[in-house]
């Protein structure tokens, strides 16, 4: 029984978590998104269907969004969803299964998984240290054994995945910004002139153009430019694969970076040529 299991990772959380779960269901195989998203009516040929993604803005990926709403599913009867996340409110899983009931179809079961964070920008980060991603490890490892049964058992399974990290002890105002902080992932960050910005540290090996998976960084000149007329996906895996931690975000008025302030982490579960590679074809 096919199972096809498509995946997003900016910084490899989400590809660990896929590839844990690709040996746990016979004959499973992996699709990077990015690969394929491009393709209108992609057909979906697995008779079971998996999507794994790491949170942004509390709401899906950009191009797990846009993938969607190319696909065919029709030969699929069962899909599940994982969103990998720093502990933050999840509110996506809503999204995949509006996408999947335009065509008949609904999300089966959905999980989450709360793995180090890889925004630095948030004045509350800290580096990860190796107890803290051992712990994260084996809790991550148990799930994805769950969720593999749940799978197999073409079981349908939906925990709440509003629990986690809120902005706000106002209800009110948190409700607010549960609705704005998704709708600006999608529809209003990803047009912002200057997001990213390299600094004088950048030494221009390229690495930045290599694993970014929208195609928006070009290196010119020996420097890294973010392209204006390209999208950006927001994984910030220009951010995050930097070995001199010279690509930073700029501060804006609604929204303080503290990049240059926080150290990055070489990700255990991925190195920059395992992220660059969803984009070869």
């Amino acid at each position: 029984m096919r199972t096809e299991i498509y995946y997003f990772s900016g910084t490899g959380n989400s590809l660990f978590v896929a590839k844990k779960l690709q040996e746990l269901l016979p004959g499973a195989e992996l699709v990077p998104i990015v690969k394929r998203i491009k393709e209108n009516n992609y057909s979906i040929k697995g008779e079971k269907a998996g999507f794994i993604f790491p949170c942004h803005g509390l709401t899906i990926p950009i191009p797990v969004r846009d993938f969607l709403k190319r696909i065919n599913p029709e030969s699929s009867d069962y899909f599940f969803a994982i969103a990998t996340r720093g502990g933050t409110v999840f509110k996506g899983f809503k999204v995949i299964d509006r996408y999947l009931r335009k065509h008949g179809k609904y999300l089966n079961s959905a999980f989450t998984i709360d793995m180090a964070s890889s925004d630095p920008k948030l004045d509350q980060y800290t580096v990860p240290t190796k107890e803290d991603l051992d712990a994260l490890e084996k809790n991550a490892l148990g799930k994805i054994n769950e969720m593999h049964k749940i799978i197999l058992n073409r079981s349908d399974y939906h925990r709440d995945d509003s629990s986690g990290v809120t902005f706000s002890g106002n209800r009110i105002l948190n409700n607010i910004l549960e609705w704005l902080v998704p709708f600006a992932t999608h529809f209003i960050s990803p047009k912002i002139r200057k997001y990213f910005y390299a600094d004088s540290e950048c030494t221009g090996c390229g690495i930045c153009e290599k694993v970014c998976l929208s195609g928006k960084v070009k290196m010119a000149g020996g420097r890294p430019v973010w392209q204006r007329d390209i999208k950006c996906y927001l994984c910030y895996s220009c951010l995050n694969y930097c070995p001199v931690e010279a690509v930073q975000i700029y501060s804006k008025i609604w929204m303080k970076s503290y990049t240059t302030e926080k150290s990055r982490y070489p990700h255990p579960y991925a190195a920059a040529s395992d992220i660059s590679k969803q984009k070869v074809i």
